[in-house]
């Protein structure tokens, strides 16, 4: 065999190597992962096996994700790609849609008195407008209503007012994704949250508590801190949003690993329903849950359709029920109700009240080991006084935390208004 022959032979046993090496290596590859944290997706997940899948070819196209998805070092290869699509310069095509959107429900109660009177064009009680799909993720949009704005200042106000003194009130206004995109293109189509907070917050009375969650959010924004398919930031940006509070309110921030991390892969969140394009729901979230390290006690309470009679049921803080529905989000307090009183064993003997919309839920799992007793009020569906509530169980303090386009809407506003009598 001549020198040539010989270099041709040795180049095939290394290739054939190669493969025989790459193939043992996916075959020892750990194949339970979930989620990428580099791409903040969830990964495909083994097929399931039957005739009909094999037949029409979906059992074989299914399998080629998975294997995609859980091809050896995967993760590495992926950051090492971005890098050097970076340093090149070069830029991916990105897929870019404007659309209608419904809105989300941040109204009141349907039979609650409305004390405003409206123009002929008064908007209802949600977030119609549009929603900025950009690639695999869809963002609301933000426009900032002066008006408006100073409405939920002075909501606030009367609320503090009529608890009194020796009631500490804050307040916390949640940004929204679209505030922290880098595509300054895009991001343009929305106002500027930071400027509408501190509109907010300037219009607040000495008696009121501004708490910053922007700030430790922008800090992190590089994390899994929103989901790509639902308007809800996600338990991760929550628990920064928790940082800022407990700033405020003299508490010690509990390390997110004293929690029990829980997983529910596969979400696609309400917003993800009006994509013209198959890459978000290519692409569903995986919603994170952190279980506390103290233990809780939830009762839950809600008024019958028929009779209006008050009611209630034993509820859970974290409801894993929810990982296997659809609607994952509700994993956290088991989704909105009137009134909840979480229980806990925490060394405290502080109370508090927070009056929220569903960017709440994620959030107050992480108030638990500093109080004895959380009540847990959603105005758009509680029917009583508030300030009796508070005065009746000596609750010390009352924190308001909503979304940023909850400012925009009076009829939440009047519900919360309705509560204090």
């Amino acid at each position: 065999m001549n020198k040539k022959n010989q270099l041709s032979f040795l180049n095939i046993i290394i290739f054939i190597s190669l493969i025989y090496i790459i193939a043992i290596l996916n075959i020892m590859a750990p194949k339970n992962k979930t989620i990428s944290e580099v791409e903040n997706r969830t990964l495909a997940q083994k097929p399931v096996f039957s005739v009909g899948n094999l037949l029409s070819g979906k059992y074989f196209r299914d399998f080629e994700d998975f294997f995609a998805d859980h091809f050896f070092d995967r993760e590495k290869l992926v950051k090492m790609s971005k890098g050097i699509t970076a340093l090149k310069g070069i830029k991916r095509e990105e897929e870019v849609f404007l659309v209608g959107f419904d809105g989300q429900n941040v109204g009141g109660n349907e039979d609650a008195e409305d004390k405003t009177e409206k123009p002929e064009d008064a908007e209802e009680g949600n977030t119609k407008g549009n929603l900025l799909i950009l690639n695999d993720t869809v963002m609301e949009l933000f426009k900032f209503k002066e008006d408006k704005a100073k409405l939920y200042a002075d909501m606030i106000n009367t609320v503090s007012s009529s608890l009194g003194e020796e009631v500490t009130v804050y307040s916390l206004l949640a940004p929204i994704q679209i505030e922290f995109l880098n595509n300054e293109k895009y991001k343009n189509l929305s106002d500027s949250q930071h400027s509408a907070i501190e509109f907010v917050n300037n219009n607040f009375s000495e008696d009121v508590v501004a708490v910053d969650a922007y700030t430790p959010i922008k800090e992190h924004i590089d994390e899994y801190v929103y989901y790509r398919t639902d308007h809800h930031w996600t338990s991760l940006g929550a628990y920064y949003a928790y940082t800022g509070f407990v700033k405020q309110a003299g508490h010690e921030a509990v390390p997110l690993d004293s929690y029990k991390k829980g997983e529910a892969p596969g979400f696609l969140g309400h917003i993800s329903t009006v994509n013209p394009s198959e890459k978000v729901n290519n692409n569903p979230d995986n919603v994170i849950y952190y279980t506390p390290p103290v233990i809780t006690e939830m009762k839950v309470f809600y008024y019958d359709k028929e009779t209006g009679e008050k009611k209630s049921y034993n509820g859970k803080v974290i409801n894993k029920t929810y990982v296997d529905l659809d609607q994952k989000y509700g994993v956290f307090l088991g989704g909105d109700f009137p009134l909840g009183v979480i229980k806990t064993n925490a060394k405290s003997d502080r109370k508090i009240m927070v009056i929220k919309d569903s960017y709440g839920n994620a959030f107050i799992p992480f108030l638990t080991p500093h109080y004895k007793e959380i009540y847990v009020i959603d105005p758009r569906h509680y029917k009583e006084s508030i300030v009796d509530l508070v005065k009746d169980n000596n609750i010390g303090e009352v924190m308001f935390l909503n979304y940023i386009l909850t400012t925009n809407f009076d009829s939440f506003m009047n519900s919360v208004l309705n509560l204090v009598k």
